[in-house]
């Protein structure tokens, strides 16, 4: 589900190696008899190396100068299909660790879809679409981040 940095904007960041990512909550663990989900632990790795990708944060260096939490609202998912689309809901909020003041918070929404050619059994497309959507999800909040000035 991370990032990889060929697909980000290679630009300056105002919160290069700043960023600590403090909560993500709302995700759901995979109950092997039911469907797959996106759990909590799973996005917050997710997130955490692709913002290291990104050169916004660095678990050696960071001054954790600001804090990232997630929280995962919504990841809605078709019962059955061909072709599977996930769309996940994700509100992010980014605080000055000193002042506690939130200096950027957004809702961002994303969608991936699974082709049938990609993968024969339903289970495995949808796991494929939720890892898509959470992936495509990370890649916006990524490149709001490296816009910011």
């Amino acid at each position: 589900m991370a990032v990889h940095p060929a697909a980000l904007p290679a630009q300056p960041a105002l919160f290069r190696h700043a960023i600590a990512v403090k909560d993500v909550i709302g995700g759901r663990e995979t109950n092997a008899m039911w469907t797959s989900q996106v759990s909590s632990d799973a996005f917050r790795r997710a997130l955490e190396l692709s913002l290291r990708a990104a050169g916004l944060t660095d678990p050696v260096t960071a001054a954790n100068a600001y804090h990232l939490t997630a929280d995962i609202l919504q990841v809605s998912q078709p019962l059955l299909g061909i072709d599977m689309t996930v769309t996940t809901h994700v509100r992010y909020s980014l605080l000055d660790a000193g002042s506690r003041k939130e200096i950027f918070s957004k809702v961002i929404t994303a969608s991936h879809t699974a082709r049938f050619s990609e993968a024969f059994s339903g289970a495995e497309r949808l796991r494929l679409a939720n890892e898509g959507a959470a992936k495509a999800n990370i890649q916006l909040l990524t490149e709001e981040l490296l816009r910011l000035k």
